[in-house]
């Protein structure tokens, strides 16, 4: 009897033990028809994963979601379909358990929660928003923009004093809302300040420097206690992206003042250091300056996701071992081992028999005609890419395979042209190599790449085009990022 006692009783301590380490979200909606992603802060140490997932409903329409945290998260509910697109925010703690439903066929959707923490997510909280700077896209001066948030700070200000009064919220509740708030009012501003005076005239620079510094010296760069918040997880890795592209800039205008300031060394010892993980390089830099602790440990973990889903391995394993080395005990090491140490045995990989290289690798082929020729009388998919190009990479590491797959033993030719590539062969081949790339490659030189991307009136990478059998070609209608399926039904359409 005792025994049957203790076991019951390890049974419930267990239990309890686990239900306090984890929150759980039901959901049901009515009158939708569409998909509900979950941003997961849970998913931040798997490498391969996005940090959203999809919710599969039941024949109810009706999904739970658990998540094991130890401390409060924010979790974001976005629905879409072909009329709704509309987020929802949650601020879960230990044991939460909360029952929502939304209606989509009435006003607001008519959104309930109960249940323990639902006084921390009533609808009245998503009334709290970004600010609508769609009239000042195009302002080359602060004034307007900073006006605009301000004016939006203090509208979500009063939200959230009149929710605090009504539904007498967590302080946790509170405080985590208040910093979402401040870093959305500088994030608003932040991207605006990129944005608009991108590649214009840089005489209105100083004015929006002088505000966004005022903004940042309210709330920190660096904060660990805000890394709960949604709003400054995603202003500081746009932070760390749009600064190493500042650093990026600074190479390419003055290499030797680049090296000097920022790795204290000539030009030649620079450029050795900086061959291949350049990227990754670069966001080490801007993290080791702007930031540190745990919000440090936090932009190691992104950057690093980052780089792998834009496929730059080098960066990728460049930033991995730095970061390890400044946090060996980090949840993002553990999380990012396994596939860390796949990307590296792929680094071996050799070229494929099935990789056939253009003879001079393409290098005598000067228009877009001269591609034709070589391929006459079969449907051609031409992949325009380059190995420095993130969207190249990630397409081809993502779609190509089982595009290649799907058009086995079929008279369907895969042509991959590198561009801006030239001088660059090991490295063309080596990618080549590590995603296994089935299919004829061509190198391409100035002219080719020009004449080529005129003709298809194309301006960015990458471009796909399809080429027919009688030889007419045009760029194909899908772009990037590339749908698969809507490829297939292309490419087969050209080859009737």
């Amino acid at each position: 009897m005792k025994r049957s006692f203790a076991c019951t009783l390890l049974v419930l301590l267990f239990s309890m033990t686990a239900f306090a380490n984890s929150a759980i979200v039901h959901i049901t909606v009515k009158n939708f028809r569409g998909t509900i992603r979950v941003y997961d802060p849970g998913l931040r140490y798997n490498l391969t994963r996005g940090n959203d997932t999809t919710l599969r409903l039941d024949a109810h329409h009706s999904a739970s979601y658990t998540v094991t945290i130890d401390k409060p998260v924010s979790l974001v509910l976005y629905f879409s379909s072909n009329s709704v697109s509309t987020t929802y925010n949650l601020y879960l703690s230990p044991g939460d358990e909360l029952f929502l439903i939304a209606d989509f066929s009435k006003k607001n959707n008519s959104i309930t929660v109960t249940g323990r923490g639902s006084e921390n997510n009533q609808p009245e909280i998503s009334m709290l928003a970004g600010s609508d700077l769609q009239a000042s896209k195009s302002d080359t001066k602060p004034d307007r923009v900073i006006a605009i948030v301000n004016k939006q700070f203090l509208l979500n200000k009063g939200i959230l004093t009149n929710y605090i009064a009504e539904h007498k919220p967590w302080s946790g509740f509170i405080k985590a809302t208040t910093l979402n708030l401040q870093y959305q009012a500088i994030s608003d501003y932040y991207f605006s300040y990129q944005n608009n005076i991108y590649g214009k005239p840089k005489d209105q620079e100083p004015k929006w420097r002088k505000i966004q510094d005022s903004l940042f010296s309210k709330a920190n760069l660096s904060n660990d206690e805000a890394l709960g918040s949604h709003n400054y997880a995603q202003f500081i890795n746009f932070v760390i992206i749009r600064r190493s592209g500042d650093l990026w800039g600074e190479y390419q205008t003055n290499r030797r003042l680049f090296f000097k300031k920022w790795f204290n060394c000539d030009t030649v010892k620079g450029e050795k250091l900086f061959k291949e993980a350049r990227h990754g390089i670069l966001m080490a830099k801007v993290i080791d300056k702007y930031f540190k602790s745990k919000a440090a440990e936090f932009e190691y973990g992104q950057a690093t996701k980052y780089l792998y889903h834009k496929a730059d391995y080098p960066s990728v394993i460049y930033l991995f071992n730095h970061f390890k080395k400044k946090y060996p005990a980090s949840a993002y090491v553990k999380g990012f081992s396994n596939t860390i140490s796949g990307i590296i045995i792929k680094q071996k990989n050799t070229l494929s028999n099935k990789a056939i290289f253009v003879a001079d690798n393409g290098g005598k082929l000067n228009t877009m005609n001269d591609v034709v020729k070589l391929t006459k009388g079969k449907t051609v998919l031409v992949d325009m890419w380059g190995t420095w190009c993130g969207p190249c990479r990630e397409e081809i590491q993502k779609n190509s395979k089982q595009l290649r797959d799907h058009f086995k033993g079929k008279n369907v030719i895969f042509l991959y042209i590198a561009n801006r590539d030239i001088g660059r062969e090991k490295e063309w081949k080596k990618q080549i190599a590590y995603f296994q790339i089935e299919g004829q490659h061509i190198l391409a030189n100035h002219k080719l790449t020009e004449d080529i991307m005129q003709k298809v009136k194309a301006t960015g990478y990458p471009t796909y085009i399809i080429i027919k059998k009688d030889g007419s070609y045009k760029q194909a209608t899908t772009r990037y990022p590339v749908n698969v399926q809507a490829m297939i039904k292309e490419i087969e359409a050209a080859s009737i």
